[in-house]
């Protein structure tokens, strides 16, 4: 694990009896003790702790908490700088740094510069907490898309805790662990996630992607310093030779920097476009030793197994490849582990956390192909939102709905009637609409059965819906694109990978998800992205060299998928899987209605495997029993 926690305190107030207990043994840490123990008059008490995955400069040199400016100034910092070097040739030529990586520019920059003239120089992922003793404030930020993750609380008295894992700071406040926060509850089973701003706590907040935090005196200030803009029609590149030269020099332009480590860098392979792309990409810039990594099943698995399509990619690419075949009884014995990782209950992650423990055996840092859907249009999502988009009969939505609740159970997931529903603007007439529609486990009227509460959108995601059509003029697709960005990218994909990657103690690089790339891709119209029956269409033209011909060839959207559709059946998971929602435990805690979970469960266990019905039913029972399933998971720990 790599990580930083800490706290800051106004004057006056004393440092609690419990602060050693709290700072974990584990982190690397400085104190300051303020007034109420014989500090500086004025001096606030603060801790800033941190816990180190050796990634650049592997010597001592690059140990955290780092400090500047004769101590006055501290940098705790979680991700990677990618453009560092040119950062420190270029604006700290001549001087003299602590240390060789990129924690050592950073602090060297914020300690130059004040912090809204840095963060758009930065190529990266990133968490940081700057303390500048001169301005007496801390200020904490996140990179633009969220790819590392920040939690904070600010109590009554105006004392700032913050760590970038959710259980140390639960642990820094004493809290008792798996409390859940109604409305936290409620997006998490919609969604199947948490979404942001919310968490499993009432009282700690996630810091949105792209924004900055700002404590000063036991106030703060919150701030955004990016948006992800898609550029209006004047603005759009239009021709697709220079499309496509553009996409291929940004995509190895990306992948180059996404490669700087003073460690080994492997990559996972599927049988998909994107991660061969990030394979391919690498052997065009001359890594000879690719260690790729894959996940299989067994036979009858019930999905795809793209074990044989990744071996064909390893074999053109000369990588150096290791497989794991999963069988469901080996996956069922790993679940407490699984669990026990998780800082927060997620419906997604257990494929990467399973990848990530392969991958984790041979190497510290690997690349993914993760993000090329959410900007380039490969989801089936977005070629079913043209259907109702451009449909003059997408206003009748009410009455596909009324109609969909008169048919009987087994016609709603005929791929016939769900593209009816789409064209009758079923999810909805508007892009924002449609995505989180669609992307919805369960409706509001089902969420506040299950949890016996009404269902209320909070702020947040209200505040989402209007920012849309501001920000991505002129094309629907675009306005899609960037909801799906700010909601299923950022709260599910991005954190869930970086968090159950972490857990392994390996790095998630995600080279196209890359401030450039965005900028590229905001600049290209729809037409480049996506027909009504192809995604990803430049993408994959661009970088037609890169990659393997039976890759190319292949037009089929390959997902990551573990087949738990299937495995959930078998007599171990069904046990496990009742044991835990129809336990007393489960009733006690009051988190689900009983008699909905269990009617939800033998809807499913009597479903068949074959229809689109049971695979929603799957997946409606599995985010039930991972939220019970973590929250006792953590009071056993």
């Amino acid at each position: 694990m790599c990580g930083f926690a800490g706290w800051f305190q106004t004057p006056g107030i004393a440092w609690p009896e419990d602060a050693r207990r709290r700072q974990k043994s584990a982190l690397t840490a400085l104190r300051h003790r303020g007034p109420d123990d014989g500090g500086e008059e004025r001096g606030h008490t603060w801790w800033m702790g941190f816990r180190r995955l050796s990634i650049l400069d592997l010597s001592q040199h690059g140990h955290q908490p780092m400090m500047f400016e004769q101590g006055s100034q501290t940098l705790t910092f979680n991700g990677e700088i990618y453009n560092y070097r040119e950062l420190r040739d270029g604006h700290l030529r001549g001087v003299p740094l602590p240390s060789t990586g990129d924690t050592a520019v950073l602090g060297a920059l914020l300690s130059r510069n004040r912090v809204g003239r840095v963060l758009p120089m930065l190529r990266g992922m990133f968490a940081f907490a700057w303390r500048d003793e001169a301005r007496r404030t801390l200020c904490l930020a996140r990179d633009p898309f969220g790819i590392k993750p920040l939690y904070y609380h600010l109590d009554a008295q105006g004392t700032l805790r913050y760590a970038s894992e959710l259980r140390t700071l639960r642990a820094l406040l004493g809290r008792d662990k798996g409390a859940l926060s109604p409305q936290a509850l409620a997006g998490y089973l919609r969604w199947g996630c948490l979404q942001a701003p919310d968490t499993v706590d009432d009282g700690i907040r996630c810091l949105p992607p792209g924004h900055r935090l700002l404590w000063r005196e036991g106030e703060v200030e919150l701030e955004r310093w990016f948006m992800p803009v898609w550029q209006p029609a004047r603005e759009w590149i239009r021709d697709p030779e220079e499309q496509r030269q553009r996409v291929r020099e940004a995509v190895l332009d990306s992948v180059r920097a996404h490669l700087v480590a003073d460690v080994p860098v492997g990559v996972f392979l599927s049988g998909g476009l994107d991660s061969s792309l990030m394979a391919g990409a690498m052997r065009h810039l001359g890594q000879t030793r690719i260690r790729a990594f894959s996940l299989g099943y067994d036979e009858g698995a019930g999905v795809p197994d793209e074990t044989d399509a990744a071996t064909l990619t390893a074999q053109h690419l000369g990588c150096d490849y290791q497989v794991e075949k999963i069988s469901s009884e080996v996956a069922e014995s790993l679940l407490d582990d699984y669990l026990a990782s998780l800082d927060q209950p997620t419906g997604d992650a257990l494929n990467t956390w399973l990848v990530s423990r392969l991958a984790a055996r041979e190497v510290k840092v690997v690349l993914s192909g993760l993000g090329a859907d959410e900007w380039w249009a490969g989801y089936s999502l977005h070629r079913l939102a043209s259907l109702t988009l451009r449909s003059p009969l997408r206003h009748l939505g009410s009455l596909a709905r009324g109609l969909q609740s008169a048919l009987p159970q087994e016609w709603r997931s005929h791929p016939v009637w769900r593209t009816a529903f789409f064209t009758l603007g079923g999810h909805g007439s508007r892009p924002v609409d449609l995505q989180r529609s669609s992307r919805a486990l369960f409706s509001p009227d089902e969420v506040a059965r299950l949890t016996g509460r009404p269902w209320v959108e909070n702020g947040e995601q209200a505040r989402r819906r209007r920012e849309a059509p501001l920000t991505a003029p002129e094309s629907w697709l675009h306005e899609l694109l960037f909801t799906e960005t700010q909601t299923y990218l950022a709260d599910m994909l991005l954190r869930d990978n970086d968090a159950v990657s972490m857990a392994h103690s390996l790095e998630l690089r995600v080279p196209l998800v890359d401030r450039r790339i965005f900028e590229l891709a905001a600049r290209l119209p729809p037409e480049a992205k996506m027909s009504t029956h192809l995604g990803k269409i430049i993408l994959r033209e661009a970088c037609r060299d890169l990659l393997p011909p039976h890759i190319y060839a292949d037009r089929q959207k390959k997902t990551f998928t573990l087949p738990l559709m299937k495995w959930m059946r078998t007599p171990r998971w069904r046990q496990r899987i009742e044991d835990t929602l129809f336990s007393s435990t489960c009733r006690q805690r009051g988190w689900l209605v009983r008699r909905e979970a269990e009617r939800l469960c033998r809807d499913y266990f009597q479903s068949s495997v074959e229809t689109k019905r049971g695979w929603q039913l799957s997946q409606r029972v599995w985010v039930m029993y991972v939220l019970e399933a973590w929250a006792q998971k953590q009071r056993a720990a």
